[in-house]
């Protein structure tokens, strides 16, 4: 979903790709999101013509500790000449798109019963987040939608109709929004990442994420 920058432009720092997409837990938009707050989610910035905006992050998952390491005997160093490394010049500048990379966004996209097509007044928000995708700053950035749905029915059919609606989402963004396809990949995870892991057959579990791969 995408963003038209309000009253100018954005200026977003780069982070690293990102390669999975349950790299960062999703932020959940309401059903009716702003772009000013898609732009939140998705860069973690929003534009100049925006007021500010918190976007409220789920914690991410504990990180096991490392194991400690053994101890090392020090050796008394040979003779010889030591060399010194150059001091590394600047980095390059990385591409403002890639902003706050690996952002990942929930989105209440309606779809008919059972099926890929998308309900008419889902199509708003859509419109949003094309918008956000072609905007200048957003150029070079690359997303993953990733479609999900509750724990009602079989792994295997909720995974093929997670899958289907994840393409239906990127191909409205392909020919309405001018999104090229080849910056939009697409999952579908089934009932296999629930956004209420308590709730499996929540409401709330049937959506579509959106991932900021970054440039």
């Amino acid at each position: 979903m995408a963003l038209g920058l309000l009253g100018g432009g954005l200026a977003l720092p780069a982070g690293p790709a990102l390669a999975q997409s349950a790299a960062a837990p999703a932020v959940p938009l309401g059903p009716n999101p702003s772009e000013c707050e898609i732009q939140a989610a998705l860069f973690g910035a929003a534009g100049p013509g925006c007021p500010p905006i918190v976007m409220k992050r789920p914690p991410p998952p504990p990180v096991a500790a490392a194991p400690t390491p053994a101890p090392v005997t020090a050796s008394a160093p040979s003779p010889g000449p030591v060399t010194v490394p150059a001091l590394p010049g600047p980095p390059p500048d990385p591409p403002v798109a890639a902003l706050k990379a690996g952002l990942r966004a929930a989105f209440r996209i309606g779809f008919d019963f059972n099926s890929a097509r998308i309900r008419p007044e889902s199509q708003a928000v859509l419109d949003r987040i094309g918008a956000v995708m072609m905007a200048p700053e957003a150029a070079t950035a690359r997303f993953r939608i990733v479609g999900h749905t509750d724990a009602v029915g079989g792994d295997a059919a909720n995974r093929a109709l997670s899958q289907r609606r994840a393409d239906a989402v990127a191909d409205y963004l392909a020919e309405r929004h001018g999104v090229r396809r080849d910056r939009l990949d697409t999952a579908g995870m089934g009932a296999r990442e629930p956004l209420l892991p308590r709730k499996p057959k929540a409401a709330e579990n049937r959506r579509v994420e959106i991932v900021n791969l970054g440039g």
